[in-house]
């Protein structure tokens, strides 16, 4: 059984306060110092490091002596650049691009030695880049996509690209990506993208960004229950993010979740008048609200069902009166029509008011 000598309490008090001197003649080799969890002393000094170092003499020092660390990873599969990039230290950053830079290229693939590092991911499949879009650290992101523009950041084990996650953080990491990245991913877990994304937390701002690059992501649903960004909009109250999705992609209003449910329906499911109101006021919206769901509901007809047990919610049908003396809205699959639905108990405001 090999024997592992952990590092000591005196080296590793010397590498989280940045000190070179005990290491200077060190026998050990220092690629071989390491913590139980695989971390190295340039490991231990980045995780050391509340705010960003002012110098970066003992990581350029240390790499002098051990070059091999700058590729090394930890147990989970974190080399110095995931850790310099989720701390936000964009002067590590760059010292480590630059100790790559240094090295030479893979003769096979013609891909360079600092590209392949921006390119390594740990065991939950996160790049650098997705360690600084997750902290927020716009000018580590800028740093990386300008060095590697070309490269398709893939999700990671959550079905996570760096866009997705820069977006449900906002902030100006959204710009660099989509400004510096010639291919983006756009995707989202469960089959969702960044527009769902800024959708759910109303940055309309997002959306249209998303939108200009990338008009597709209106019309792709996700594969839990076949919604779209525009239904996930409607549902959370965001108008704004509504009105962004259906000025540039009108047709997108066309699409239905897995119940039939078009984006009037979330508008009602959100529960907010105001709201239903708002999308009422969109042409493209407004022309939905006699396309009945699965079960032949309507929107008026949910809003029916929510009036039987919040008034409030009667003086939306009272505004359109006039339709239901016409009949517009039909019967649904059980033989009801909006008004008839206003002195029972209706199934579906159990599916709306567990949304």
């Amino acid at each position: 059984m090999n024997r592992i000598t952990y590092i000591d309490h005196i080296l590793y008090k010397a590498a989280a306060e940045g000190n070179i001197d005990p290491f200077k003649n060190c026998e050990t080799c220092l690629d071989q110092l390491l913590t139980p969890d695989e971390n190295t002393i340039l490991h231990v000094y980045l995780r050391n490091q509340t705010r960003e170092p002012e110098s970066t003499d003992f990581v350029d020092k240390i790499l002098e002596m051990c070059p091999p660390l700058v590729f090394q990873a930890n147990k989970k599969g974190e080399t110095l650049l995931h850790l310099a990039a989720r701390y936000g230290h964009s002067n590590v950053v760059k010292v480590l691009i630059d100790r790559a830079k240094a090295l030479p290229a893979d003769p096979e693939s013609g891909v360079t030695e600092a590209k392949r590092m921006l390119r390594m991911t740990n065991v939950e499949r996160d790049t650098a880049l997705h360690e600084a879009a997750r902290s927020r650290g716009s000018q580590v992101v800028e740093i990386l996509t300008a060095e590697d523009p070309e490269f398709s950041y893939s999700a990671n084990v959550h079905g996570e690209p760096p866009l997705y996650i820069a977006v449900l953080r906002g902030g100006k990491e959204i710009d660099e990506i989509l400004g510096n990245c010639i291919s983006v991913d756009y995707g989202g877990p469960n089959g969702g993208t960044a527009l769902h994304a800024a959708s759910s937390g109303g940055h309309h701002g997002t959306a249209r960004k998303i939108l200009d690059c990338y008009p597709s992501a209106a019309y792709i649903a996700d594969t839990k229950r076949k919604r779209t960004a525009l239904h996930i909009a409607a549902i959370h109250g965001n108008v704004n993010a509504v009105k962004e999705i259906v000025s540039r992609c009108p047709a997108s209003c066309e699409l239905v979740d897995d119940k039939g449910w078009n984006a009037l329906h979330y508008a009602v499911a959100s529960q907010t008048r105001n709201v239903l109101e708002e999308c009422l006021q969109i042409p493209e919206l407004a022309r939905l609200k006699t396309e009945k769901d699965d079960k032949g509901n309507t929107p008026f007809h949910l809003i029916a069902a929510l009036a039987h047990k919040q008034k409030q919610w009667r003086r939306v049908l009272d505004e359109h009166r006039d339709e239901f003396d016409s009949d517009i809205f039909g019967l649904n699959k059980r033989k009801l029509r909006v008004d008839d639905l206003l002195f029972i108990n209706f199934a579906e405001l159990k599916v709306i008011l567990s949304l």
